[in-house]
């Protein structure tokens, strides 16, 4: 093989390696959650007026507003035996809340409800995760086995 083509496949061959090399070395970072905040609305209502003819008007009736809120899937990781992030949530009915073990050490953890919404408590291996749908309202208590005093979380359904 001539000295001029060996070198070139081999300048190919390192080029094609680095660039491989390369892109699996990116750091891709999560886009930071927003939670969507939505207004209710209300349809206006007319005032009552006569018609010409003297005949009144009915009354209008109130409209209630009403939530045009689309549900919404919340992710709660468990990381360092806290939850992240961290505090009290309120969320609407219909919203769901995932819990997602992400334990450094992978470790096994044990999410506790006191408000019965399940028959025992959620046992979650390393990058297991379970969700629940609230469709009342309330406030539900939450913690992880064994750090009931550092990890309690209330999620308020409105």
């Amino acid at each position: 093989m001539e000295p001029k083509k060996a070198f070139s496949i081999i300048l190919v061959t390192t080029l094609l390696a680095i660039s491989i090399f390369a892109a699996g070395c990116t750091d891709i970072k999560p886009e930071p959650y927003i939670e969507d905040t939505a207004t209710p609305t209300a349809t206006p209502t007319a005032t009552p007026t006569e018609i010409p003819t003297g005949t009144p008007v009915p009354e209008p009736t109130n409209v209630t507003p009403t939530s045009t809120a689309v549900p919404k899937e919340i992710l709660i990781r468990i990381m360092n035996y806290m939850f992240i992030p961290t505090g009290d949530k309120e969320i609407n009915v219909g919203d769901t809340i995932k819990w997602w073990n992400l334990e450094d050490k992978k470790k096994t953890r044990y999410l506790v409800n006191e408000n019965g919404i399940w028959e025992e408590e959620q046992y979650l291996r390393y990058k297991q995760f379970v969700k629940y749908t609230f469709n009342e309202s309330g406030i539900y208590s939450f913690y992880l086995q064994g750090r009931k005093d550092i990890t309690m979380m209330n999620i308020t359904v409105v």
